[in-house]
Formats: C-alpha cells, structure tokens, sequence
C-alpha cells in the first residue's frame, strides 16, 4: 500500500493535490497534526492547518487517514508529554475527527535541539510519552529510524515496547522492506518512508509504503 504524509514543513495541501495524489496510486494519507513549537511558552501546539489539512483529504478522497506528532522535547519549556498528547486527543475529539492511527515521530531536528538531553533523559521523555498514549486506548505508533533511534536513545537495540507498529526511514526510493534491520526490539515494519519531500500535484509529500 503507498501512502503519502505531508511534508513536515508543509504548511497547507489543496484538496485538489490530495485527489491528485490519489489517481498515482496512494490509498493512504497520514497529516501532521502537532509541532514542536519551540517559540511559544510552553512549547508544543496543534498545527495551524491541521484541520484544513484534514477536511481536504477527506474531500480530495482519502478515507484512510493517519495523523503524527512532532512533540516538544529537549528543553524545559515543553509542556508535559501527557499536556502535549491531551492536548492533540482533545482537539482530534472537539473536531470529530475519524482517524485510523497516530504516529509518534520521534527525529532529530538539529536546528531545533530537540532530543538534547542525552539518553537518559531521553528515554524517560519516551516512557511519558508512551504511557500518556497507552492511557488514551487508541492506536498508536512510532516514526523513527535506526539512527535516529539509537542516537536519541544511546542504544539501537534498546526497548520502548515493539508491539507498537513501526514506520521507519531510509530514503532510498525504493517501495520495500529489503533493507530493515532489527533495532528497538522490532523484529519487522508496519511501514517505510523510502522518499522525502517530493514535489507531485501541487503539493510537497514524502513518499511510504506500508503492509
């Protein structure tokens, strides 16, 4: 199955670009639905477009959609991992939003500093995380890569829980799972983003195929 995920910095697609999107073959959209907003105190906020964003999918045809969630780490300004996952379950809710899955996207932003606390650190923010979602009943899981996740973490090999379904990144443009290798205890992946920000439909979109 190809999916589409709007490019993180991305502010806006057409519904017209998601019915494009469409007639090439993607059957699947997932939507950034919360950013880091390290700019505001405290940081962490729902996108701007979030809802847009949603409505045009809808309207451009997708029934299947997905939403991540960039969060606010690395620094005390964040709001709490249970305000930030609260907050994003409150306004999917208030909007009657019907969405499949949401993914943690869990990626170093080097310009930004998230994820700059070291490992330790660093595991206990996921634990919250992952807590906070367990608590919430709905379907959740994890955007990452081997790299990433073993920079954030300090150990590629280390555990969150690998009964979530993983979606990683390696950009390599090809639409399979022949170069995954195990880390965090996943043995395989639900999804591979094999192509970021490209440009089709008006819209900029990174490129996945999931099972």
């Amino acid at each position: 199955m190809l999916i589409i995920n709007n490019y993180a910095y991305t502010t806006f697609i057409t519904s017209d670009a998601f019915n494009c999107s469409r007639t090439l073959g993607f059957e699947r959209v997932i939507i950034r639905g919360y950013f880091e907003a390290y700019d505001r105190d405290p940081g962490g906020a729902i996108d701007s477009n979030f809802l847009r964003n949603y409505m045009n999918a809808k309207n451009g045809g997708y029934t299947y959609i997905d939403v991540y969630m960039s969060p606010c780490t690395g620094r005390s300004t964040c709001k709490a991992p249970l305000q930030q996952v609260n907050d994003l379950i409150q306004f999917i809710n208030t909007n009657q939003m019907i969405i499949k899955t949401i993914w943690l996207w869990i990626d170093i932003d080097p310009d930004s500093g998230n994820w700059d606390l070291g490992p330790t650190k660093n595991r206990q923010i996921l634990n919250e995380f992952h807590t906070a979602w367990k608590s919430t009943g709905l379907e959740f899981g994890i955007y990452t890569s081997q790299y990433q996740w073993e920079v954030i973490t300090g150990d590629k090999d280390w555990v969150l829980n690998s009964s979530l379904p993983l979606w990683y990144a390696i950009y390599d443009s090809h639409p399979d799972f022949n170069d995954y290798k195990t880390f965090g205890g996943w043995t395989q992946a639900t999804g591979k983003q094999f192509a970021g920000d490209s440009k089709f439909c008006g819209g900029r979109f990174d490129e996945n195929i999931f099972r």
